[in-house]
């Protein structure tokens, strides 16, 4: 399979992508952090349903960090894709995936635990 062409990004352009791309990590260690403090619950026996699925929620918010990081990077790397696209796609990564994991969280425990929702 031979590729149409490459993105040759511009110097600004390439310091703008380590900086957004490394601004994953901030996100990935709160979450990271709530899914170990979380994570050692479930682990020390306390099998209560809300913390099975906070458990769940925070683990699926770091893979999907992960997987977001690993396409940009690749993509970035082979020149495969438009800056703006790399930029939207960590802009999900750094805000879209945290907000949704803790708009889910904070659902989850107001509705198995505090019975308000």
């Amino acid at each position: 399979m031979a590729r149409v062409g490459t993105q040759n990004y511009a110097a600004w352009q390439q310091s703008m992508f380590w900086v957004a791309w490394l601004s994953l990590l901030v996100p990935g260690y709160f979450i990271g952090y709530g899914f170990t403090l979380v994570g050692s619950l479930v682990l020390g026996g306390y099998n209560d349903t809300v913390d099975l699925v906070l458990v769940l929620i925070m683990g699926t918010a770091l893979i999907e960090l992960l997987l977001i990081a690993i396409y940009t990077f690749t993509r970035y790397w082979h020149g495969e894709s438009s800056f703006s696209r790399l930029l939207l796609w960590l802009a999900l990564g750094a805000f879209g995936i945290p907000l949704a994991a803790l708009l889910g969280c904070v659902y989850s425990y107001a509705k198995l635990t505090l019975h308000i929702i």
